[in-house]
Order: C-alpha cells, then sequence, then structure tokens
C-alpha cells in the first residue's frame, strides 16, 4: 500500500474550469494534475522567482482533485469492467447503472482494487457516486452546474454586445474538492503554502470576478492499493506522461486506459503580454488508467513553450509524473 498526504480545499466559489476560449456553456468540470501542477509553479514565480523551477516541479507528484462530501472521500472509477453486482438486478442493467458513475467511496474504491468483489444495494448508487452506506438519509449532492447568460461588450465603438452563455460549478457547503500528493515534510508544507495563495488568487475562469477561489485544510494521510507482492499493476490517480524508454514496459495491450488531448493558453504566465498565446499540444493518460506491469511508473515533465519570436516567452512546464498505486485488478477485461 501506499500512503499520500491529503489537502482539502474547502468553502469553494462558483468555479469553470476552461475547455478553450471559444467554449463557455460548458465547464470541464475537473482539475487535473498537470492544472494543479503549473498552478503552484506560477505561483512559485511569483513569490521566489524562477530560478529552479523546473527541478521544483520535478520534486513531487499530486492527483487530479476528487470529490469529498464532510469525512467521506471519492476517487476516480478504474478504467475497464467493474467487478460489482447490484442486488434485484440483472447484468445487463448493472452495466448500464455503472456506466453514469465516475467516483467510488474510498473504502469501497480500495476493496475493488485489492481484487475484491462489491456487491451493492441500488440506492449506494447516487448519480454519479458509488456509496459506502445506503442510507436514504446519505445521498450527497456534491456540486451542481448552472449556465448563465452574459453579455460580451466590444471594445470597438459601433459593435453590438454579443450574449453567450457561462457554465458554473457550485460546491455544497459540506462538500469540496481534494488533492492528494506524494510530497512529504518540508516540501509538503510548501505545496500547502501555494495552495493557501491559489485559494486566495483563485484557480479557473474568471477570477477577477471572485471564480475558483477556496481556502485550504490539511486532511491527513490515507493509505490505498494493494502491496507491491500481491499486485498486477498500476492504476493512475493523476495524468500521465510516460518517457519513451518504459512506453514499451507499460503493456498497452492488457491495460485499460483513455487519453486526454492538453493544451489552452498561457493564461498562468506572469506576463500578460503572453497570456493569449496557446500552448503546444499534447496527449495525456487520463486517471484511472490501469496499466499491467510491475514496474514503477515514472513519467516526465514537458516544455509547452509556443513557437513565439519573442524575448519574453518563457518555458511552459506542464508535468506528466504520476501519481499511481499498485492494484490487483481480477479477471481484467
Amino acid at each position: 500500500m501506499k500512503t499520500f498526504s491529503i489537502i482539502k480545499l474547502t468553502n469553494l466559489s462558483p468555479i469553470h474550469i476552461g475547455m478553450g476560449r471559444e467554449v463557455t456553456d460548458n465547464s470541464a468540470h475537473t482539475l487535473h494534475s498537470d492544472t494543479l501542477s503549473a498552478a503552484l509553479a506560477a505561483i512559485r514565480v511569483q513569490t521566489k522567482g524562477a530560478e529552479r523551477i523546473k527541478e521544483f516541479i520535478n520534486s513531487f507528484s499530486i492527483s487530479s482533485a476528487f470529490p469529498f462530501w464532510e469525512g467521506q472521500l471519492f476517487l476516480p472509477k478504474p478504467q475497464g469492467r467493474l467487478h460489482v453486482k447490484v442486488e434485484e438486478k440483472e447484468e445487463s442493467e448493472i452495466r448500464k447503472v455503472l456506466k453514469g458513475v465516475q467516483y467510488i467511496e474510498s473504502s469501497l474504491w480500495n476493496k475493488l482494487i485489492k481484487g475484491e468483489v462489491l456487491c451493492v444495494k441500488p440506492n449506494q448508487i447516487h448519480r454519479n457516486l458509488l456509496l459506502a452506506e445506503s442510507s436514504n438519509s446519505l445521498h450527497p449532492i456534491i456540486s451542481r452546474s448552472q449556465v448563465n447568460e452574459r453579455v460580451s461588450v466590444s471594445r470597438e465603438d459601433g459593435r453590438d454586445a454579443e450574449p453567450f452563455f457561462f457554465e458554473w460549478d457550485f460546491y455544497h457547503s459540506k462538500a469540496g474538492l481534494y488533492i492528494l500528493t506524494d510530497a512529504k515534510e518540508e516540501l509538503f508544507e510548501e505545496l500547502y503554502d501555494l495552495f493557501t495563495i491559489l485559494g486566495e488568487q483563485g484557480i479557473g475562469t474568471d477570477r477577477n470576478i471572485g471564480g475558483g477561489k477556496f481556502e485550504v485544510e490539511k486532511g491527513g494521510t490515507i493509505e490505498l492499493g494493494e502491496t507491491n507482492e500481491n499486485s498486477n499493476g498500476q492504476l493512475l490517480l493523476s495524468l500521465f506522461i510516460p518517457t519513451e524508454e518504459e512506453l514499451p514496459k507499460i503493456n498497452l495491450k492488457s491495460s485499460h486506459y483513455s487519453i486526454l488531448l492538453r493544451g489552452g493558453f498561457m493564461a498562468g504566465s506572469y506576463n500578460e503580454r503572453l497570456r493569449h498565446l496557446h500552448k503546444k499540444n499534447i496527449y495525456m493518460f487520463n486517471v484511472g488508467s490501469f496499466f499491467k506491469t510491475e514496474d514503477h511508473l515514472q513519467g516526465k515533465v514537458v516544455d509547452l513553450q509556443p513557437n513565439w519570436n519573442s524575448d519574453e516567452i518563457h518555458p511552459v512546464y506542464r508535468s506528466g509524473l504520476p501519481l499511481s498505486v499498485p492494484v490487483k485488478m481480477i479477471n481484467y477485461e
């Protein structure tokens, strides 16, 4: 098993995670690990300067942000078929129901990735969550989305204002997001301080009107996964860019994974004149991906600096360092 430290993001203001400048009527809903580590690196540049920033990014791994409800933590559904039985439902019905599940309560998740078959009641599946308890009083609604109509006013004389739609995610006061990290001692304290500043500045779109702000709490530690001796693979809790050397070793034919195209604008740059530039794109393996390998996943940090003829341009580092746990998936199809 692996032990991770927890950082909780609480009292979240409405947040919009951009999917591209032209797309505002949908939010991406998920704060991924590469976005978070890049935001922390940008704040570190603001507070300590750009010296040794790549060394800093290479010094830790963090997960993507996952939801919590009061004391319950939820983890991403593993890719592939889930070995879950639902009372009073046929196999075909179960597959349809489980298709909508995105997150699994941590105690159930830990059983599932140790090779156990879960037997649950129908009311443990609520919206996109698989709950640990079947009590009717425990049906959390962690967040709600709301699309508002707004107006863009042109700075050019004679041009009409243009309406557009904008989606916000609103989090319940008892809920929020949390991040797992392998950072220890002084490095963990530094990450915690950087997250505190990030919460004050906000993350996502429209930070200037209060979007994406939060408070930070230390959530203790959590043990996840199987022992290395009993595991038959690694499961991602972050995005992941393999090195060229390890790509043949992760056995993609026997693995179950999805990939994401990552890119976007240099919105986190300390230089406002560069924030309109589009970073280079790169594909990453998504959270929940399972790799049937006995090797430790290494990953790498990449520079997505755009081709721009200016002395002001600077590296745009994106972390593909994995946060993964050893798992034992049975009869993985």
